[in-house]
């Protein structure tokens, strides 16, 4: 008997400090969790340097907030102009640089998982699923979402879509 007792306080006494190491230990309820494929990403990613394609133009469709339709054009890894497809479009310029070139493009989806995933659910306003499609030839992504949370106190319509559609390599 002495010995089940002895055993029994030993339990109880180990699962309540492994209840208490949980509470304190990184389990945040408040926590965002972001939906986002990065194993794929970080394949496609990897595909398209290596395909070190430096000429090339693609038509954009960003719709969010505000709107652009046009055709980048790249020259050498850098954006060389784009041509306004849509008379209510945004500069891509001012509104939409970092979908310039793949390259940028790529960097900002990796900056937005990166800056959405140490959000907190205490913000009125909060990234919860990126997606990504992609080209599987040219390993471009294609068609990129950024899903969002929004209380019924902000005005939005909780997404922002980006659209690559006619990429062609030049020369």
């Amino acid at each position: 008997m002495q010995i089940n007792r002895l055993s029994v306080r030993k339990v109880v006494a180990i699962a309540a400090c492994l209840t208490v190491t949980a509470m304190f230990s990184g389990c945040n309820k408040d926590e965002v969790i972001v939906k986002f494929d990065k194993k794929t990403f970080i394949e496609q990613k990897k595909l398209w340097q290596l395909s070190n394609t430096k000429d090339y133009e693609y038509h954009l469709l960003a719709d969010g907030f505000v709107y652009y339709y046009g055709k980048i054009i790249v020259e050498n890894g850098n954006f060389k102009n784009d041509e306004i497809l849509h008379e209510y479009s945004h500069p891509i310029v001012s509104t939409f640089s970092n979908y310039s070139t793949i390259d940028l493009i790529y960097e900002t989806i990796e900056g937005m998982f990166n800056s959405c995933k140490n959000e907190t659910k205490k913000s009125d306003f909060y990234c919860t699923e990126i997606f990504v499609e992609y080209d599987k030839i040219n390993h471009v992504p294609i068609k990129i979402e950024y899903k969002y949370y929004c209380s019924p106190n902000i005005v939005v319509d909780g997404t922002f879509d980006f659209t690559i559609t006619n990429f062609n390599k030049l020369n």
